[in-house]
């Protein structure tokens, strides 16, 4: 069946179920383009590139009982610089968006194929890189939250994302993450993120690899004419490659994170001290293993990024515009890095729902 006809049929039904029982037709759209230019030609752990790419994704669903919501959308990706030729695909990917949302004041449950924004945690890089949060933004599982509506910034969340089927062309690999936050007096706050990564085999390689990472913090956030936000926190990255040699590995440092901003003037640092995090990598690492950023990989027990550019919200917060220069020391040397990126979120409610006299 054609994605045209995927389409027709989707918005009927969502018409039609929304005459009966729905208050809203939901129309949105999402869009991104990020500029990423690498220049890591003194460094030893990371490697140069360009990626330059766009997505849009259109979106429609119901709203009923102000609590239940359905969506359906497509997630539309084309890298910039790809020829996309006669016996080519139109785009570079295209993938859907299908999921039940449940809201209330405090909790908010997804099911089924929904965005990466919809998490709350607080993430470190090591756990997922930038590349990661824009190319792999889609999550195919569950996710629950509760966020208190009482302390500013205090939440709980636990997900699950289906990452492979087991078959001959794909490993089987699923994460489960989660992340909580409680804000005390004055700004200051502790919380946690963790995830385990199932790397399975394929049924053309059988083998299994155990990957956790976890992330306890504590952090001030306060204002002195600028807005400041100092964090430190502990990485401990167990994990075991059971067809290598069946030992857990168990890596781990310190991570101090430094965040200065004003005005939409942004200077953030984030100096990482200890062990190798991805000691796995000449195994699996180019198989997909490591979401994380490829510097924490470092063997001279430093990595610090410093980040200086410009982050700012317009128009309500339906447009996020950043732009900076990065610098990356691992040890080893300093590699360069410039980010654009433009996106909008835009979302509007119609009422649907029956007229009463």
């Amino acid at each position: 069946m054609s994605l045209k006809k995927v389409l027709m049929l989707s918005f009927a039904a969502l018409a039609a179920g929304g005459s009966l029982s729905a208050q809203n037709l939901i129309v949105g759209a999402d869009f991104a383009t990020r500029f990423d230019n690498r220049e890591y030609a003194n460094n030893d752990f990371n490697e140069s590139q360009t990626l330059f790419s766009a997505r849009f994704t259109p979106r429609i669903g119901v709203e009923w009982m102000e609590k239940n919501r359905l969506i359906f959308g497509v997630d539309l990706l084309q890298n910039f610089g790809q020829h996309n030729g006669a016996r080519e695909p139109f785009l570079s990917d295209v993938k859907p968006l299908i999921y039940y949302q449940f809201n209330s004041k405090n909790v908010q449950a997804n099911a089924g194929i929904f965005d990466r924004k919809e998490l709350l945690g607080d993430y470190s890089r090591a756990f997922f890189s930038d590349s990661t949060a824009f190319y792999h933004n889609r999550l195919s599982g569950f996710l629950g939250h509760y966020k208190s509506t009482e302390r500013e910034n205090t939440y709980v969340e636990m997900a699950i994302d289906w990452e492979g089927m087991y078959s001959e062309q794909s490993r089987e690999m699923f994460r489960i993450i989660s992340a909580g936050r409680y804000t005390l007096e004055r700004g200051f706050y502790f919380g946690y993120a963790f995830s385990m990564f199932h790397f399975a085999g394929s049924k053309l390689n059988e083998n299994v690899t155990d990957n956790l990472l976890v992330n306890p913090y504590a952090g001030w956030g306060f204002n002195a004419f600028f807005d400041f936000d100092i964090k430190a926190g502990f990485l401990f990255a167990p994990q075991r490659g059971r067809s290598v040699d069946h030992n857990w590995k168990k890596p781990c440092g310190a991570q101090i994170d430094f965040v200065l901003t004003k005005w939409g003037v942004k200077l953030e640092n984030n100096l990482y001290l200890g062990e190798n995090l991805q000691p796995l990598w000449q195994y699996y690492g180019p198989e997909g293993l490591y979401a994380g950023e490829r510097f924490y990989s470092t063997t001279e027990h430093i990595y610090n990024r410093t980040w200086i550019g410009y982050d700012r919200k317009f128009f309500d917060d339906t447009m996020h515009v950043e732009a900076g220069m990065v610098f990356h020391y691992d040890g080893t040397g300093t590699g360069t890095q410039q980010m654009v990126k433009l996106s909008v979120d835009i979302q509007k409610l119609f009422d649907i729902g029956r007229k009463r006299n």
